[in-house]
């Protein structure tokens, strides 16, 4: 646990992984406004119940949860090359496969 050497007013904030993929995917000329969603697979549960006699008293888990799917909603998705883009992006950092990645556009509030 790290804790502050000293207080302040400001209000210290701590990046998701969906904002900071975000944040990669903005970067990318073309893209405009994005938001992240991660999906959670099932929960890996440890079959030994030693593990899971022990975990109870110390309090302790070891389930792990991975990401299994992610759905951007990106203002750039509605040009098929920038989707391709996206997902190409995304699949290579997140190393998921293609298929598990949603890439939809982003409704233009200004038209309405």
């Amino acid at each position: 646990m790290i804790l502050p050497m000293f207080q302040s007013n400001e209000r210290v904030s701590q990046v998701t992984n969906e904002e900071k993929l975000a944040q990669v995917l903005q970067a990318i000329q073309g893209v405009g406004e994005v938001k992240v969603y991660f999906y959670y697979g099932d929960l890996e549960v440890a079959q030994d119940d030693n593990k899971l006699f022990s975990q109870y008293f110390r309090g302790t888990d070891q389930q792990k949860t991975t990401v299994t799917g992610i759905l951007v909603v990106a203002q750039g998705a509605s040009d098929i090359f920038m989707k391709n883009e996206i997902r190409t992006v995304i699949s290579q950092m997140m190393q998921l496969p293609i298929h598990r990645i949603v890439i939809v556009p982003m409704e233009n509030k200004e038209e309405q």
